[in-house]
């Protein structure tokens, strides 16, 4: 008997068949996202590495960390401009990584710059992580410096105190102005970049990677330990 059942794949066949390659497609597409999010994280905090050894060696060359770049050029920015005398402070305690002077890349895998605050010559307690130790009245660094940042997690509890200087980059969801971002951040977000062009908030958040409403966080936080740079300078015969 002939089969007169028709050729090929009915529509309902087709359109399950439609329906389980685009499940597989989003799960392929998702994971190749995670995995592009992920290998961006991973080269951003390769670059956060380089620059704090390249703060370091800023410090062990010159007796001081580098002030902030509150410009465009790279560069430090001081009290008495980068042409007039020895800086006695920086313009601002917060701003951004000054590249050049340091030699290193201003922007992350995103395409944003690095955020940088460093303790200031007028903060306390006892403080000269910037002082330029050309001027004779300015004193370098001393064993009895202490740093004025610290660092949380998210629920408050202190990871580090007394921190010298420390770098952010704000992840994918960066704010080109780190001053006022309210909008769209968590709170942990947004307590790394509130007012911190003054010395009034010298808090910071580090914490892991989170997508989830409300508690959003995508920072990289790196930080230079007070111990290291002490050590690190002693070593170089630049503290007693």
């Amino acid at each position: 008997m002939k089969n007169n059942k028709p050729c090929g794949f009915t529509l309902i066949e087709m359109s399950i068949v439609l329906i389980v390659i685009s499940l597989i497609l989003a799960g392929v597409l998702k994971t190749v996202g995670v995995q592009r999010q992920q290998l961006k994280r991973d080269e951003t905090r390769q670059q956060l590495e380089t620059i704090r050894e390249a703060l370091i060696g800023f410090a062990l060359t010159s007796g001081r960390l580098p002030c902030p770049d509150t410009g465009i050029d790279g560069l430090e920015d001081f009290n008495g401009g980068a042409s007039g005398p020895p800086p006695q402070d920086c313009l601002n305690d917060e701003g951004w990584v000054p590249h050049v002077d340091i030699g290193v890349g201003n922007r992350d895998a995103w395409g944003s710059r690095f955020r940088y605050r460093v303790t200031g010559t007028n903060d306390a307690p006892i403080n000269s992580f910037t002082d330029d130790p050309i001027a004779p009245a300015i004193s370098s660094f001393s064993v009895a410096d202490v740093g004025d940042i610290t660092v949380n997690d998210e629920a408050g509890n202190s990871i580090a105190l007394g921190i010298p200087a420390i770098v952010i980059s704000y992840g994918e969801n960066a704010r080109a102005t780190p001053v006022g971002c309210t909008t769209g951040l968590s709170a942990s977000e947004i307590e790394n970049c509130d007012n911190e062009t003054t010395s009034t908030n010298s808090t910071f958040i580090s914490s892991f990677y989170s997508n989830v409403t409300n508690q959003e966080f995508d920072d990289l936080v790196i930080w230079i330990p007070l111990t290291i740079l002490k050590a690190r300078m002693i070593e170089a015969a630049l503290l007693p």
